[in-house]
């Protein structure tokens, strides 16, 4: 009879807990039937848990509950062998983990290993943690005696059960803490609720006042798939259990291999000193001969001579096998601490992608791209390793690719900046003055201010419907731009101080412009001060410019500014990001390939993301507001990038590209 399994989570924690938990619950389809893994992790006893160490209990929890979901993955078909196969391997990935940084968790852990498959449920467990069964009327404590008194680093898991699931029968991983609250028979009354949801929800009500302790289980229900009601009440015990059974580890068949290759070799060496006796004895007997033969002495002397040559190459040879030998366990040596080091790193990818941690799986792929160079060609695992780096970096690098993307218009002259408004695109080069539009409705583009010296403009921006284009030039003055009559007007601005002169803001390396109209805030990057300065917008002028930051800062090198809630400055290999004047920690991700020559950016306060330029890699990198990879939009249409404007609410990007107005659809 197939089963559906319905699964009922309890997680609660608090910041103050004394012990640390996490939960893991996952389907995945093999031959097309499902196996349902489940992990309650635990390690408990550790007091208020400070940053370090939470990322070290969450690195061990990564561990486990990757290697659990890569077993399976690569198993033909989910059974006991590939559990078994499962716990060998995590014991072999903690047990590195504990060597390499000497973990002191790992005496505290207590975690559940179940996974469900067919009819049959397969678990282990550590330390604290339990099973426990209700089937009918009876309650099983399936758990017991299975976790080994003594911990040891290279086999954690130490046992485990195998056994048939029946029709309606509710199965628990937890840790200890809900037994340290609740009473056993507290527990049945619970678990005898008449669905899935009261359990949960009546043993989430009796435990939530308590505030220092986490709990974390699962309780899972088994379904036939008719929906029929469980069968009346038996009174014969369920068997469920067989003898616990206890995994063989990798390592173990790695000493049985290296005990028979060392008979090997004992027989060898005695029979080829058996060889080396038969020799010397034979050439005993031709020198013997030789010296009884008086007349043939010449001719014995020839045949020690090659005797004595034959031994010698025999003693050669010996000496090249000996150092043959030696390099080439050497050589393995090296392979198996590679592969070692392989499987971890893949590991902890792999796991701080299911965790959602993409910045620390990115850190990871130059490492593994590093490893498997150092591995040879012809190692065992080599193509496996490979193929699972490319799967990683597809699943980090998070790639939209944009082949053909639509082109609006091509203009006359190549545009550096793109300014939008709400009728369409002013095309600006900033350093010819040259000026065009791309008129939303009509679809074209049109030249203007051909008759008009505006080689002298720096900057522009749209303040909005009332205040319009504004520009500044590079004598540090503020012009109103109309596009209808083609005119360019002054606009009145308060007098400045002596820092920065007019020559400072008209020669600023950006502009940024957060609201609208009179309560527009335009902000200059002026790399020659060290500062971004603050003018605010009235309705008939533009206020001195302020000082903004209020921190010291090295902007010689900065290449842009945005502005949302926060300041970004924009480097060739890098972002910093200020907040009321002072600079906040904020850092790129490891993004592949690195990110060393930027050109641009955009980001306002109308969207969620940041966008970079590169278009040395023909990409639009684009990144949360807290320096996390969101996608990278790669065309080979960027190779001549120069700005861009996005719509996040429609789902649209516009680029310069070369002449070239872009669009493209990123929904």
């Amino acid at each position: 009879m197939k089963y559906e399994i319905n699964v009922g989570q309890i997680f609660l924690t608090h910041p103050r807990d004394d012990n640390f938990t996490s939960v893991y619950e996952e389907t995945i389809l093999k031959q097309k039937e499902p196996a349902h893994l489940f992990a309650i992790i635990e390690i408990g006893d550790v007091g208020v848990i400070d940053a370090k160490a939470r990322d070290e209990y969450q690195k061990l929890a990564r561990i486990i509950v990757s290697t659990l979901k890569r077993a399976y993955l690569n198993a033909v078909e989910a059974n006991e062998d590939t559990f078994e196969r499962a716990l060998g391997a995590i014991n072999a990935a903690l047990s590195r983990q504990a060597s390499k940084d000497q973990v002191a968790a790992l005496p505290r852990l207590g975690s559940v290993i179940g996974v469900v498959a067919g009819n049959t449920l397969n678990f282990s467990v550590t330390g604290n943690a339990l099973v426990y069964l209700k089937r009918r009327e009876d309650f099983t404590f399936l758990s017991e005696g299975l976790a080994a008194e003594t911990l040891k680093p290279t086999k954690l898991f130490a046992n485990y059960s195998s056994g048939r699931i029946a029709a309606w029968d509710r199965i628990m991983f937890s840790n200890r803490a809900p037994l340290n609250f609740l009473s056993l028979e507290r527990l049945q009354e619970f678990l005898s609720a008449e669905t899935l949801e009261d359990v949960c929800a009546e043993v989430i009500e009796s435990l939530s006042d308590i505030k220092n302790s986490g709990f974390a289980a699962y309780i899972f229900e088994v379904a036939s798939q008719d929906k029929s009601a469980p069968a009346q009440k038996s009174r014969i015990l369920p068997s469920l259990l067989q003898l616990p059974k206890q995994p063989l580890a990798r390592s173990d068949w790695q000493k049985y291999l290296a005990a028979a290759w060392d008979a090997i070799m004992i027989v060898g060496a005695h029979l080829w000193r058996g060889a080396v006796s038969l020799f010397t004895f034979a050439l005993n007997l031709i020198s013997g001969h030789a010296l009884a033969s008086h007349g043939r002495r010449a001719r014995s002397k020839k045949l020690i001579i090659s005797a004595t040559a034959v031994l010698l190459v025999i003693f050669l040879g010996t000496l090249a096998f000996s150092s043959w030998r030696k390099n080439r366990a050497a050589s393995e040596q090296t392979a198996q601490e590679t592969t070692n080091n392989l499987e971890q790193r893949i590991a902890e990818a792999e796991s701080a992608l299911l965790y959602n941690n993409q910045n620390g799986a990115l850190a990871l792929v130059p490492e593994i791209e590093t490893l498997i160079a150092d591995l040879p060609e012809n190692a065992e695992g080599r193509a496996g390793f490979i193929e699972r780096l490319v799967d990683l970096k597809n699943q980090v690098n998070k790639e939209l690719r944009v082949d053909n993307p639509t082109v609006l218009a091509a203009f006359e002259s190549v545009p550096t900046t793109l300014i939008h408004s709400p009728n369409g695109f002013l095309a600006f080069n900033k350093n010819t003055g040259r000026l065009a539009f791309y008129d939303f409705r009509t679809a074209e583009a049109r030249k203007i201010f051909q008759n008009q010296n505006t080689g002298n403009l720096a900057f522009g921006e749209y303040l909005g419907p009332a205040q319009g284009y504004v520009f500044l030039d590079k004598n540090g003055k503020w012009l109103r731009m109309n596009l209808e009559s083609e005119t360019l007007g002054e606009i009145s601005a308060t007098a400045a101080a002596a820092v920065p002169t007019p020559s400072d803001l008209g020669h600023s390396r950006a502009i940024a412009l957060l609201g609208t109209d009179a309560s527009a805030r335009l902000y200059l990057l002026d790399q020659k001060n060290n500062q971004i300065w603050r003018l605010d917008v009235n309705e008939d002028s533009i206020v001195a410019p302020a000082a903004w930051l209020k921190t010291s800062a090295n902007l010689a090198e900065a290449i842009g500014l945005g502005a949302d809630s926060a300041i970004y400055t924009l480097f060739s290999d890098g972002l910093q990001k200020y907040t009321s004047g002072t600079r906040q920690n904020f850092s790129l991700p490891p993004i592949q390939p690195a990110l060393q020559n930027l050109s641009g950016m955009f980001v306002s306060a109308d969207t969620t993301y940041i966008y970079l330029l590169d278009p040395d890699n023909s990409r639009v990198v684009v990144l949360t507001k807290q320096g996390q990879l969101e996608r990278q939009i790669i065309s080979p249409k960027f190779r001549d990038l120069s700005d861009i404007y996005v719509d996040e609410a429609a789902g649209l990007m516009y680029a310069i590209a070369g002449s070239e107005l872009l669009q493209i659809n990123l929904k």
